[in-house]
């Protein structure tokens, strides 16, 4: 028998609710799948079916229950999503992935586009922001992490890092995962704010039945991983445990180890990007630029300056795209039934993980300075024939102070537990509450502008600093940095919920099914910065509370079913679901979700959606001193500048004004798998999201004067009557302020615009049973037919499909698999289409991106001695070592859609006992 890639209905039924679920099916129950190519889940899947004696279930696998499971995307137990499609990733197809991490894998799949939260980029992508912690998320349809739900066991998590703004899943250990199920659709009808693009449930094994480690070590050029981890429990007949433990470290990838990462892209048909920020550097004075020379210059020296000459450098290359890790992650879920039909489950989650990264940063407190350094130094030179008062040095401290180190962490904490009532064979009453906290900090070690300014203005050569390439005394340049950048936050998300389900009443169709409940959340986050002195710095400290109370119901009508089917109507499912959520600080929404499945014959099913969804602020961005907030000298690239770039003031700040995004999506779906040939399945969804007050950031990097989308937060040459406004509300300038300020760039966070994007998932999945093995063949996808943004309120739609910063129209990912008697073979092509680059004239046309990931494996079928259980794995991504495609940007590619990693192979090891 073929063996789709989706949770077979033994594994399914296994589990009693969303938060408890079991574990796959052992290896003498389902043979592995050929490809590990997602595939929906059908109701078939989830039905429920005849109970089975625990005790003759053997290896991991658990009990079905009669009631069948709680799905992703739906309330009820033993009903799919009406209309929806639900994604499932086994345990058995994640651990043959040759990626590092869950996120990782995730990312390969069409509908989750690369922007978001990443660990290679301290920027939120998306909706702009700070990825301070160098976290990871998941973005479903591009429209930002904020806007997928990310649910572990079907519980919501704490949110993750400094601002609080995206939910990192990596703090759940890999081994532990059971299976993830995602939904790309509309979902606050069923969970609330967030699910607006869709929901990823991550569901770890609710027990174990024996012993399992696992090891494995991956290696890419200047890069490797290392990763050990074992999952202990046991089962009995009314309960059961599982313990997993993961430890993960990695390497650093600098970007002085790829040859393509640089910034003068000349040679390539791009532009010179290298930056003037030197050493030796370069005088300004009066408009004209004169090259500090090799061994520096004097005032007896000063004739060897020459006007209209610059010093340019290939600095910015060198930070680290990857920063190095070490991550430490615990889960512990257990369940007992402590009287007939009553059963209570815990589960316990701790995650600790530490990084650090070198970084090579533009400002008055960093590497790259631009120094104004006034006639009173005693190292001043002033060019020939000047006699300013001060005169700017673009500088760079790299070569004395070293890389900016950036060191930081984020420890998680979740504790849950509940009780299940099974009141009778229909009806099932739950209760659960849970508390979570992430605590997230960064600190950086770096340059404090006043000590800075002292030592510039000093008149004692001993204490002064000189920039015209003389060289420093220690003493001097460890009086400058003794500047901090601390900035933390402590997310916080406690509640509980109670659901009541079960069965209404009989049709010819089937069973009406309904379920209600109702919950209550509360978030809170402690956030702030210590910035300045390091013995006495400038202290933030922001408090921001909120309370949720939520009422929703859903009932499941099936009108056609097995009991009264007739030609053309085989089965009709129809869904009618609500929610109202009340929120204590942006006011009360109520988003309705139907669905409908009709299945006109054998083998075919039509689905449709329509849905509202919303998304409330995040609590972080209300505050106008928000953490991190200020303004920022920076150094940018610029093309309205005679030099190409310009010096400006950044503003981060939040924005108490914040009003709640909103969203319509509905979805048409036809699935269609032949009895005539099994193990096939087609399948296509045409989704379509209407997305308005979306709330962001405008972007703060080296390339945002370049974007004329933000023009309209760009004010060129400001006066200080603007600048003295923001200082008067108590914001303060990191850095010293520029004798003449280029720009003022309004970051505030804002409800922006809007998104409208539309388009077309496909899949299809051919599974064949041969004398000689089992073949496989997967192939899923996506396109957009449109991706249009408001880039404000006032603004109108644009297409930015295809342009860069945006998801491109088309990816797909398509597999061929084998697999007999423990051996198992899979090749898998991934491709990005190509895109425009829109922040360069003309307009660059970015190449298409082709890689080949594999996978080798043998599963070694001994029933004893060592070899029992023992199974090796040989994996990579980017077999052929394809390079990121050149983009005529900083540094050459764009870490939103392609991976500097280059070939990444690793070796897995797993013994099972």
């Amino acid at each position: 028998m073929a063996h789709r890639f989706m949770v077979p209905a033994s594994l399914l039924l296994a589990g009693t609710s969303a938060f408890a679920q079991t574990s796959p099916a052992p290896a003498d129950q389902a043979a592995p799948p050929a490809t590990t190519q997602p595939a929906p889940l059908t109701q078939e899947d989830v039905a429920p079916e005849t109970t089975v004696d625990p005790q003759g279930v053997e290896g991991d696998a658990a009990p079905p229950q009669e009631a069948g499971i709680i799905v992703t995307g739906s309330r009820i137990r033993g009903i799919a999503p009406v209309g929806s499609n639900v994604i499932a990733v086994g345990a058995e197809q994640l651990e043959r992935q040759p990626t590092a991490t869950v996120t990782d894998f995730l990312r390969k799949i069409p509908q989750v586009q690369g922007f978001g939260v990443d660990a290679s980029s301290p920027t939120v992508s998306g909706q702009g922001g700070t990825n301070t912690t160098r976290g990871s998320s998941i973005n479903l349809r591009g429209l930002g992490p904020g806007a997928t739900l990310t649910l572990l066991d079907g519980q919501r998590l704490p949110s993750s890092g400094v601002s609080g703004n995206y939910i990192d899943p990596n703090a759940i250990p890999a081994i532990a995962i059971e299976r993830v199920e995602v939904v790309a659709d509309g979902a606050s009808a069923i969970y609330g704010s967030d699910a607006v693009a869709g929901v990823v449930n991550f569901i770890t094994r609710r027990d174990y039945d024996g012993v399992m480690v696992r090891a494995r070590g991956g290696l890419a050029e200047d890069y490797w991983l290392a990763q050990a981890g074992a999952v202990v429990g046991k089962r009995w007949g009314t309960g059961g445990f599982a313990l997993s433990y993961e430890h993960t470290e990695t390497d650093n990838l600098n970007g002085g180890e790829r040859s393509y990462i640089r910034s003068d892209l000349t040679g390539l048909g791009g532009n010179d990007y290298r930056n003037s920020q030197c050493n030796p550097g370069n005088i300004v004075t009066g408009g004209r630029s004169y090259a500090i020379p090799v061994g520096g210059v004097t005032p007896e020296t000063a004739a060897l300056l020459i006007p209209g000459t610059r010093n340019y450098c290939e600095n910015l290359r060198f930070g680290d795209i990857l920063p190095s890790e070490t991550r430490d992650s615990f889960v512990f879920n257990a369940h007992q039934e402590i009287a007939e039909g009553l059963t209570l489950n815990a589960q316990v989650l701790f995650s600790n993980r530490s990084y650090e990264a070198k970084a090579l940063q533009q400002g008055s407190t960093s590497n790259l300075v631009n120094l104004s350094v006034p006639s009173r130094n005693p190292y001043f030179v002033a060019p020939p024939g000047t006699n300013p008062a001060s005169v700017t040095v673009e500088y760079d401290f790299t070569r004395e102070l070293g890389l900016i180190n950036q060191t930081g962490y984020t420890r998680d904490r979740r504790f849950s537990g509940g009780l299940e009532w099974e009141i009778s064979q229909d009806w099932e009453f739950n209760i659960s509450g849970f508390y979570g906290v992430d605590d997230s900090a960064q600190v950086t070690r770096r340059i404090d502008s006043g000590a800075l300014n002292a030592a510039l203005g000093s008149t004692d050569p001993a204490a002064a600093f000189n920039p015209f390439g003389g060289g420093n005394s220690q003493a001097v340049l460890d009086s400058i940095f003794v500047g901090i950048f601390n900035p933390y936050a402590i997310n916080r998300t406690r509640g509980g919920q109670v659901n009541l389900s079960g069965s209404l009443l009989s049709l010819p169709g089937g069973d009406v099914r309904l379920a209600v409940g109702a919950e209550f959340i509360r978030y809170t986050i402690d956030g702030g910065s210590a910035m300045g002195r390091i013995d006495s710095p400038n202290l933030l400290y922001q408090k921001q509370e909120r309370n949720q109370k939520s009422a929703y119901g859903e009932l499941f009508i099936p009108i056609f079913g097995s009991g009264n089917a007739v030609p053309g109507f085989e089965r009709l499912d129809l869904s009618i679901a609500g929610r109202i959520d009340d929120y204590s600080d942006v006011g009360s929404t109520t988003n309705p979700k139907f669905g409908v499945n009709w299945s006109p014959v054998d083998g075919l099913v039509l689905k449709g959606s329509y849905g509202q969804s919303f998304r409330a602020p995040n609590l972080q961005d209300l505050p106008l001193l928000r953490t991190g907030a200020g303004l920022a000298v920076v150094t940018w690239l610029d093309p309205e500048s005679p030099t190409g770039s310009s010096v400006g003031l950044s503003l981060n700040a939040g924005n108490p004004d914040l009003t709640p995004e909103k969203a319509t999506t509905w979805s048409g779906t036809v699935e269609f798998s032949p009895r005539s040939t099994p193990g096939l399945l087609l399948s296509a969804t045409y989704f379509n999201i209407d997305y308005s007050d979306v709330i962001g950031f405008p972007p703060r990097t080296a390339n945002s004067l370049l974007d004329p989308n933000y023009s309209f937060v760009v004010t060129r040459n400001p006066s200080d009557e603007l600048i003295q406004s923001y200082l008067d509300q108590g914001f303060t300038i990191a850095g010293i302020r520029p004798p003449v300020v280029g720009f003022f760039y309004n970051g505030q966070a804002r409800n922006l615009g809007s998104i409208q994007t539309d388009g077309v998932d496909f899949n299809l999945l051919y599974d064949i049973d041969t004398d000689v093995g089992e073949f496989g063949l997967g192939l899923n996808g996506t396109y957009l037919f449109n991706y249009k943004v408001a880039i404000s309120p006032d603004a109108p739609l644009e297409q930015q499909k295809s342009n860069i910063n945006f998801p491109v129209d088309f990816r797909a990912r398509g597999s061929v698999g084998w697999s007999n008697a423990g051996a198992s073979v899979e090749v898998t092509v991934n491709y990005l289409n190509g895109y425009n680059n829109v922040l360069v004239s003309p307009v660059q046309r970015v190449e298409s991106l082709t890689t080949v990931d594999f996978h080798l494996g043998y599963e070694f079928q001994q029933d004893s001695g060592l070899l029992e259980g023992l199974e090796i794995s040989l994996d990579g991504t980017n077999f052929f070592n394809e390079r990121a495609p050149f983009v005529n940007i900083q540094n050459g590619f764009d870490p939103g859609q392609a991976s500097a990693l280059g070939r990444f192979v690793n070796l897995t090891v797993t013994k099972k006992f």
